[in-house]
């Protein structure tokens, strides 16, 4: 019994993170396309708006070959749902249908290399989504290069590096030259909260860049048994992402079956005093162990 205990001790804290860890690895998840398989996942996301009824949910069911997003809201009283698939095609120069995502993944050392096509149909008003993707995800950090085939032209690039015990964000955006440069620390009395502080240009060209603490915007982390919630706290909402671990602590990963060959049944043979033979005997019993 004390064994027992002590091994949940262990596993308990052999995942034990920070406020900044967590929201690295919610990073990493949320900016792959679905084709992250490392760390941490997101099983679930829910958004709760303050001072109103109004909220939205999504569950995340991840098979083999197709991700299930199922989706929840209530908007001014008014419940409504939906489900969408998004098809995991293993074949970057497969032809790209509706709601999927072809890639290459390939590995460089410890640098996890992805290339994709994500396509997205489009509504009576809006045209499909096509976007082009690469990954660079390692250990400590993601590299995201993202080209918005239509309907418009458009490139974000973004980074995020943990580097001790500080998470570093940086994104810019073509269309409106936008340029951000973020990085987030613990606070000092909790290690499950973080603070993060930006900088932000609008125009790539200009050297003034606004500098402020997001004061109405702080993280944290809520560990549980699977993995943790990493919360986004602001002024009117809260989002709430459940991330679990994919070492076999997972809840929404369907893995692909182990297939078990059946051995045929060897016959061994005994003589009268029992002696295992292996050849046939004028004297001989057999039995089947399966």
């Amino acid at each position: 019994m004390r064994f027992f205990i002590f091994s949940l001790m262990l596993a308990a804290a052999a995942h034990a993170i920070t406020c900044t860890e967590g929201y690295f690895l919610f990073t990493k998840d949320n900016g792959s396309f679905y084709l992250n398989e490392d760390d941490a996942i997101i099983d679930k996301y829910f958004v709760d708006f303050i001072d109103s009824d109004d909220s939205s949910s999504y569950k995340f069911i991840r098979e083999q070959g197709r991700v299930v997003i199922e989706r929840e809201m209530t908007d001014r009283g008014v419940l409504t749902s939906d489900t969408n698939v998004f098809y995991l095609i293993n074949d970057i120069n497969s032809p790209a249908a509706d709601n999927s995502i072809a890639y290459n993944k390939s590995l460089l050392g410890d640098t996890t290399l992805i290339d994709a096509i994500f396509r997205e149909p489009g509504d009576d008003e809006n045209e499909a989504s096509v976007t082009e993707v690469h990954l660079k995800i390692f250990k400590n950090g993601l590299i995201g290069d993202y080209h918005e085939l239509s309907p418009k032209d458009d490139q974000h690039r973004s980074e995020a590096y943990l580097k001790n015990d500080t998470l570093f964000n940086f994104s810019i955006t073509s269309s409106n030259d936008t340029v951000g440069y973020s990085f987030v620390v613990n606070d000092n009395d909790d290690k499950h909260v973080c603070h993060e502080f930006y900088k932000m240009k609008e125009d790539a060209s200009s050297s003034n860049m606004e500098t402020r603490e997001l004061t109405d915007r702080y993280y944290r982390v809520k560990e549980n048994e699977t993995g943790f919630v990493f919360e986004k706290v602001r002024e009117y909402r809260i989002d709430q992402y459940f991330l679990v671990y994919t070492d076999g602590h997972t809840t929404s990963i369907v893995k692909r079956p182990v297939t078990r060959t059946k051995m045929p049944s060897r016959g061994y043979y005994f003589d009268t005093k029992g002696r295992k033979l292996f050849k046939a005997n004028p004297y001989r019993v057999q039995f089947f162990f399966h």
